[in-house]
Protein backbone atom coordinates (compact mmCIF):
# COMPACT_ATOMS: atom_id res chain seq x y z
CA UNK A 1 0.00 0.00 0.00
CA UNK A 2 1.37 3.12 -0.77
CA UNK A 3 0.41 6.69 -0.31
CA UNK A 4 -2.51 8.24 -2.76
CA UNK A 5 -1.35 10.30 -5.86
CA UNK A 6 -2.45 11.69 -8.69
CA UNK A 7 -1.37 10.08 -12.66
CA UNK A 8 0.41 12.59 -14.48
CA UNK A 9 -2.81 15.09 -15.96
CA UNK A 10 -1.32 14.61 -18.89
CA UNK A 11 -1.93 11.17 -19.35
CA UNK A 12 1.25 11.22 -21.46
CA UNK A 13 3.68 10.36 -18.70
CA UNK A 14 5.14 6.48 -18.69
CA UNK A 15 2.13 5.50 -20.95
CA UNK A 16 1.78 4.30 -24.65
CA UNK A 17 0.61 6.65 -27.82
CA UNK A 18 -2.48 8.22 -27.29
CA UNK A 19 -4.92 7.05 -29.85
CA UNK A 20 -8.51 8.62 -31.10
CA UNK A 21 -11.43 6.14 -31.73
CA UNK A 22 -12.71 7.77 -35.07
CA UNK A 23 -15.69 10.28 -35.20
CA UNK A 24 -15.82 10.12 -31.52
CA UNK A 25 -13.59 12.60 -29.01
CA UNK A 26 -12.82 9.00 -26.79
CA UNK A 27 -9.48 8.63 -27.20
CA UNK A 28 -7.15 5.45 -25.68
CA UNK A 29 -3.49 4.72 -24.89
CA UNK A 30 -2.34 0.51 -24.97
CA UNK A 31 0.56 0.00 -22.87
CA UNK A 32 1.79 -2.45 -20.20
CA UNK A 33 4.42 -2.67 -17.63
CA UNK A 34 7.44 -4.96 -19.59
CA UNK A 35 8.18 -7.09 -16.24
CA UNK A 36 5.16 -7.40 -14.64
CA UNK A 37 2.91 -7.60 -17.78
CA UNK A 38 -0.14 -4.91 -15.82
CA UNK A 39 -1.92 -3.58 -18.05
CA UNK A 40 -1.06 0.00 -17.55
CA UNK A 41 -3.82 1.10 -20.60
CA UNK A 42 -6.36 4.20 -20.23
CA UNK A 43 -9.36 5.24 -22.00
CA UNK A 44 -10.65 8.88 -21.81
CA UNK A 45 -14.05 10.55 -22.42
CA UNK A 46 -14.09 14.46 -23.08
CA UNK A 47 -16.91 16.20 -21.57
CA UNK A 48 -19.68 17.10 -24.64
CA UNK A 49 -20.00 21.08 -23.53
CA UNK A 50 -16.56 21.58 -22.49
CA UNK A 51 -14.52 22.90 -25.48
CA UNK A 52 -11.58 23.66 -23.48
CA UNK A 53 -10.95 19.92 -23.01
CA UNK A 54 -10.02 20.38 -19.23
CA UNK A 55 -13.04 18.22 -17.78
CA UNK A 56 -12.77 14.29 -18.69
CA UNK A 57 -13.55 10.94 -17.02
CA UNK A 58 -10.72 8.51 -17.05
CA UNK A 59 -10.63 5.05 -16.74
CA UNK A 60 -7.63 3.45 -15.46
CA UNK A 61 -6.06 0.06 -16.04
CA UNK A 62 -4.00 0.24 -12.77
CA UNK A 63 -2.87 1.73 -9.87
CA UNK A 64 0.75 1.65 -9.42
CA UNK A 65 2.27 -1.21 -9.77
CA UNK A 66 -1.33 -3.28 -9.68
CA UNK A 67 -3.81 -4.16 -11.63
CA UNK A 68 -6.78 -2.33 -10.82
CA UNK A 69 -9.89 -0.83 -12.46
CA UNK A 70 -10.79 2.78 -10.97
CA UNK A 71 -11.72 6.01 -12.61
CA UNK A 72 -10.82 9.65 -12.17
CA UNK A 73 -12.85 13.21 -13.52
CA UNK A 74 -11.02 16.16 -13.57
CA UNK A 75 -12.91 19.48 -14.11
CA UNK A 76 -11.72 23.18 -15.28
CA UNK A 77 -13.62 24.27 -12.07
CA UNK A 78 -12.98 23.74 -8.26
CA UNK A 79 -15.30 20.70 -6.82
CA UNK A 80 -14.23 21.64 -3.44
CA UNK A 81 -12.72 24.16 -1.21
CA UNK A 82 -8.93 23.46 -0.27
CA UNK A 83 -10.03 23.34 3.52
CA UNK A 84 -12.51 20.73 2.98
CA UNK A 85 -10.18 18.92 0.54
CA UNK A 86 -7.42 18.74 2.77
CA UNK A 87 -9.66 17.66 5.54
CA UNK A 88 -11.30 14.38 3.51
CA UNK A 89 -14.59 15.85 3.06
CA UNK A 90 -15.77 15.40 -0.80
CA UNK A 91 -18.56 16.49 -2.85
CA UNK A 92 -22.14 14.73 -2.47
CA UNK A 93 -22.17 13.10 -6.44
CA UNK A 94 -24.96 11.33 -8.25
CA UNK A 95 -24.73 9.28 -11.14
CA UNK A 96 -26.70 8.31 -14.02
CA UNK A 97 -26.28 5.91 -17.22
CA UNK A 98 -28.15 6.45 -19.57
CA UNK A 99 -31.89 6.35 -18.75
CA UNK A 100 -31.04 4.42 -15.61
CA UNK A 101 -32.33 5.36 -12.28
CA UNK A 102 -29.97 8.12 -10.64
CA UNK A 103 -27.63 6.78 -8.63
CA UNK A 104 -26.09 8.84 -5.14
CA UNK A 105 -22.78 7.77 -4.53
CA UNK A 106 -21.56 6.72 -0.87
CA UNK A 107 -18.52 8.31 0.43
CA UNK A 108 -16.56 4.99 0.34
CA UNK A 109 -17.18 4.70 -3.92
CA UNK A 110 -14.96 7.97 -3.92
CA UNK A 111 -11.76 9.25 -3.19
CA UNK A 112 -9.61 12.72 -2.64
CA UNK A 113 -6.94 13.08 -5.55
CA UNK A 114 -3.23 14.42 -4.92
CA UNK A 115 -0.87 16.01 -6.85
CA UNK A 116 3.07 14.84 -6.47
CA UNK A 117 3.80 17.33 -4.19
CA UNK A 118 0.80 15.43 -1.79
CA UNK A 119 -1.27 18.55 -1.58
CA UNK A 120 -5.13 17.69 -2.83
CA UNK A 121 -6.19 18.47 -6.33
CA UNK A 122 -9.62 20.31 -5.69
CA UNK A 123 -10.44 19.95 -9.51
CA UNK A 124 -10.70 16.42 -9.22
CA UNK A 125 -12.05 13.21 -7.68
CA UNK A 126 -11.89 9.96 -7.96
CA UNK A 127 -13.63 6.74 -7.97
CA UNK A 128 -13.38 3.16 -6.97
CA UNK A 129 -15.12 0.04 -5.94
CA UNK A 130 -18.21 -1.70 -7.52
CA UNK A 131 -19.39 1.91 -9.02
CA UNK A 132 -16.42 1.49 -11.69
CA UNK A 133 -17.36 -1.33 -13.09
CA UNK A 134 -21.05 -0.24 -13.30
CA UNK A 135 -20.06 2.86 -15.26
CA UNK A 136 -18.00 0.39 -17.54
CA UNK A 137 -20.74 -1.53 -18.32
CA UNK A 138 -22.94 1.03 -18.97
CA UNK A 139 -20.86 2.51 -21.69
CA UNK A 140 -19.77 -0.37 -23.10
CA UNK A 141 -24.19 -0.66 -23.56
CA UNK A 142 -24.22 2.51 -24.92
CA UNK A 143 -25.20 5.14 -22.34
CA UNK A 144 -23.80 8.34 -21.58
CA UNK A 145 -22.72 9.66 -18.09
CA UNK A 146 -23.75 12.12 -16.71
CA UNK A 147 -21.77 13.42 -13.16
CA UNK A 148 -23.79 15.87 -11.02
CA UNK A 149 -21.35 17.21 -8.19
CA UNK A 150 -22.98 19.16 -5.43
CA UNK A 151 -20.03 20.55 -3.55
CA UNK A 152 -19.20 20.65 0.31
CA UNK A 153 -19.82 24.51 0.48
CA UNK A 154 -22.63 25.05 -1.54
CA UNK A 155 -23.42 27.11 -4.75
CA UNK A 156 -24.90 25.85 -7.64
CA UNK A 157 -24.22 21.72 -8.50
CA UNK A 158 -22.19 20.74 -11.39
CA UNK A 159 -23.42 18.97 -14.08
CA UNK A 160 -21.40 16.72 -16.65
CA UNK A 161 -21.92 14.75 -19.56
CA UNK A 162 -19.89 12.28 -21.00
CA UNK A 163 -21.08 10.53 -24.07
CA UNK A 164 -20.58 6.42 -24.80
CA UNK A 165 -19.81 6.39 -28.60
CA UNK A 166 -16.33 5.09 -28.95
CA UNK A 167 -15.74 3.30 -25.68
CA UNK A 168 -16.93 0.11 -27.09
CA UNK A 169 -13.51 0.06 -29.02
CA UNK A 170 -11.57 1.94 -26.75
CA UNK A 171 -12.07 -0.59 -24.16
CA UNK A 172 -11.62 -3.70 -26.66
CA UNK A 173 -8.51 -1.49 -27.65
CA UNK A 174 -6.73 -1.70 -23.68
CA UNK A 175 -7.86 -5.54 -23.34
CA UNK A 176 -10.69 -4.87 -21.05
CA UNK A 177 -7.81 -3.72 -18.57
CA UNK A 178 -6.92 -7.10 -18.40
CA UNK A 179 -3.66 -8.20 -18.47
CA UNK A 180 -1.65 -7.20 -21.62
CA UNK A 181 0.67 -10.22 -21.56
CA UNK A 182 2.75 -10.42 -25.30
CA UNK A 183 1.62 -13.04 -27.75
CA UNK A 184 -1.67 -13.95 -25.82
CA UNK A 185 -4.29 -15.05 -28.04
CA UNK A 186 -7.03 -14.36 -25.63
CA UNK A 187 -7.20 -11.72 -22.40
CA UNK A 188 -6.44 -13.08 -18.99
CA UNK A 189 -8.99 -13.95 -16.61
CA UNK A 190 -10.47 -11.76 -14.65
CA UNK A 191 -10.98 -11.36 -10.88
CA UNK A 192 -13.31 -14.00 -9.69
CA UNK A 193 -16.71 -13.73 -9.18
CA UNK A 194 -18.80 -15.64 -7.63
CA UNK A 195 -22.72 -15.93 -7.63
CA UNK A 196 -24.19 -16.22 -3.74
CA UNK A 197 -26.24 -19.38 -3.10
CA UNK A 198 -29.36 -18.74 -1.79
CA UNK A 199 -29.47 -18.21 1.96
CA UNK A 200 -25.80 -18.31 1.77
CA UNK A 201 -23.89 -16.67 4.60
CA UNK A 202 -20.12 -15.81 5.66
CA UNK A 203 -18.22 -17.29 8.70
CA UNK A 204 -19.15 -15.49 11.93
CA UNK A 205 -16.45 -13.48 12.52
CA UNK A 206 -15.83 -13.15 16.71
CA UNK A 207 -12.98 -10.68 16.77
CA UNK A 208 -10.22 -9.32 14.15
CA UNK A 209 -6.91 -7.04 14.75
CA UNK A 210 -3.00 -6.32 14.22
CA UNK A 211 -0.94 -8.12 15.84
CA UNK A 212 2.62 -7.39 14.62
CA UNK A 213 5.07 -5.34 12.19
CA UNK A 214 7.76 -6.31 10.58
CA UNK A 215 9.82 -3.98 8.99
CA UNK A 216 10.97 -4.77 5.65
CA UNK A 217 14.90 -5.61 5.60
CA UNK A 218 15.65 -5.44 9.49
CA UNK A 219 12.74 -7.94 10.44
CA UNK A 220 12.29 -5.73 13.45
CA UNK A 221 9.32 -5.88 14.69
CA UNK A 222 6.56 -3.05 16.23
CA UNK A 223 3.21 -2.89 17.02
CA UNK A 224 2.20 -0.12 14.42
CA UNK A 225 3.87 1.55 11.91
CA UNK A 226 7.28 3.83 11.83
CA UNK A 227 6.64 6.83 9.32
CA UNK A 228 8.97 6.22 6.24
CA UNK A 229 9.57 2.42 6.81
CA UNK A 230 7.97 -0.39 5.19
CA UNK A 231 6.29 -3.01 6.91
CA UNK A 232 4.21 -6.39 6.78
CA UNK A 233 1.42 -6.21 9.09
CA UNK A 234 -0.51 -9.05 10.12
CA UNK A 235 -4.37 -8.59 10.09
CA UNK A 236 -5.84 -11.53 12.18
CA UNK A 237 -9.67 -12.52 11.83
CA UNK A 238 -11.03 -14.79 14.49
CA UNK A 239 -13.99 -16.71 12.98
CA UNK A 240 -16.34 -19.50 13.90
CA UNK A 241 -16.17 -21.56 10.57
CA UNK A 242 -19.31 -23.06 8.34
CA UNK A 243 -17.20 -24.70 5.23
CA UNK A 244 -17.16 -21.36 2.88
CA UNK A 245 -13.53 -20.90 2.44
CA UNK A 246 -12.19 -17.43 1.51
CA UNK A 247 -11.21 -17.03 -2.22
CA UNK A 248 -11.00 -12.98 -2.18
CA UNK A 249 -10.04 -9.74 -0.34
CA UNK A 250 -9.80 -6.36 -0.79
CA UNK A 251 -8.44 -3.72 1.68
CA UNK A 252 -8.94 -0.37 1.41
CA UNK A 253 -7.26 2.28 3.54
CA UNK A 254 -7.55 5.77 5.00
CA UNK A 255 -4.99 8.20 6.53
CA UNK A 256 -5.85 10.10 10.09
CA UNK A 257 -3.31 12.84 10.52
CA UNK A 258 -2.68 16.30 11.98
CA UNK A 259 -0.67 19.46 11.45
CA UNK A 260 -0.59 23.08 12.08
CA UNK A 261 -3.75 23.80 11.94
CA UNK A 262 -6.10 21.44 11.64
CA UNK A 263 -6.96 17.12 11.99
CA UNK A 264 -8.63 15.30 9.18
CA UNK A 265 -8.79 11.95 7.87
CA UNK A 266 -8.05 11.18 3.67
CA UNK A 267 -8.98 8.29 1.95
CA UNK A 268 -6.11 6.84 0.05
CA UNK A 269 -6.90 5.96 -3.59
CA UNK A 270 -5.02 2.46 -3.21
CA UNK A 271 -6.37 -1.16 -2.60
CA UNK A 272 -4.41 -4.01 -2.10
CA UNK A 273 -6.33 -7.49 -3.43
CA UNK A 274 -5.76 -11.00 -2.08
CA UNK A 275 -4.84 -12.78 -4.12
CA UNK A 276 -2.11 -10.92 -4.93
CA UNK A 277 -1.84 -8.89 -8.38
CA UNK A 278 0.84 -6.99 -10.18
CA UNK A 279 3.77 -8.37 -7.66
CA UNK A 280 2.36 -7.10 -4.35
CA UNK A 281 3.14 -8.70 -1.42
CA UNK A 282 -0.42 -9.93 0.44
CA UNK A 283 -0.70 -13.06 1.61
CA UNK A 284 -3.16 -15.50 3.48
CA UNK A 285 -2.43 -18.15 5.68
CA UNK A 286 -5.32 -20.14 8.30
CA UNK A 287 -4.30 -21.02 11.63
CA UNK A 288 -7.50 -23.24 13.32
CA UNK A 289 -10.29 -20.74 12.73
CA UNK A 290 -7.72 -17.60 12.00
CA UNK A 291 -7.15 -16.11 8.64
CA UNK A 292 -4.12 -14.21 9.02
CA UNK A 293 -3.43 -11.50 5.91
CA UNK A 294 -0.18 -10.05 5.83
CA UNK A 295 -0.16 -6.74 4.45
CA UNK A 296 2.60 -4.54 2.89
CA UNK A 297 2.29 -0.98 4.45
CA UNK A 298 4.14 2.57 4.15
CA UNK A 299 3.03 5.40 5.25
CA UNK A 300 5.87 8.19 4.34
CA UNK A 301 7.08 10.81 6.97
CA UNK A 302 6.21 14.47 6.55
CA UNK A 303 7.74 17.34 8.03
CA UNK A 304 4.46 19.26 7.75
CA UNK A 305 2.51 16.90 8.83
CA UNK A 306 1.76 14.17 11.42
CA UNK A 307 0.29 10.75 10.18
CA UNK A 308 -1.55 9.02 13.61
CA UNK A 309 -3.38 6.26 12.69
CA UNK A 310 -3.77 4.16 9.20
CA UNK A 311 -7.60 2.91 9.26
CA UNK A 312 -7.69 -0.11 7.20
CA UNK A 313 -11.52 -2.29 5.75
CA UNK A 314 -11.16 -5.13 4.69
CA UNK A 315 -14.15 -7.08 2.71
CA UNK A 316 -13.25 -10.91 2.51
CA UNK A 317 -14.81 -12.72 0.01
CA UNK A 318 -16.23 -16.47 0.26
CA UNK A 319 -16.29 -19.26 -1.71
CA UNK A 320 -20.55 -19.74 -1.49
CA UNK A 321 -20.67 -16.11 -2.38
CA UNK A 322 -20.94 -14.39 0.71
CA UNK A 323 -18.70 -11.44 2.22
CA UNK A 324 -17.94 -10.21 5.39
CA UNK A 325 -16.21 -6.45 6.03
CA UNK A 326 -14.13 -5.27 9.01
CA UNK A 327 -13.02 -2.25 9.95
CA UNK A 328 -9.21 -1.64 12.06
CA UNK A 329 -7.03 1.07 12.89
CA UNK A 330 -3.44 0.92 13.13
CA UNK A 331 -1.76 3.48 14.92
CA UNK A 332 1.14 5.34 13.02
CA UNK A 333 4.53 7.09 15.04
CA UNK A 334 6.49 9.81 13.74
Amino acid sequence: MRIPFLLCLSLLCGAGAVERVPGTGTTYSVSRDPITDVNTGFVVLPEVNDRTDQTRFILRCSNYDRQELWAWMSSKFQLSSQEDADAGIKPAVTIQLGDDPPVVLSDRDLSVVLNGDETVDTTALGFSGAVVRRIVNGLNAGKRLVVRVNRPGGGQALTYTFAASGVNTAWEKVNGCAPQRPGAGSAAPGPLTVTPAPGAQAPKFTRWYFTTCREAGSGVTRTGLLAGRAHLCDLVIDTVPNGARPVRAEFRYELEYRDAARSGKITLDTTDVWPPAGGTSTALRQSGSQLIFTLPLNVRARADRVYTSLNVTATVYFSNGSSKRVYEPLPVRP
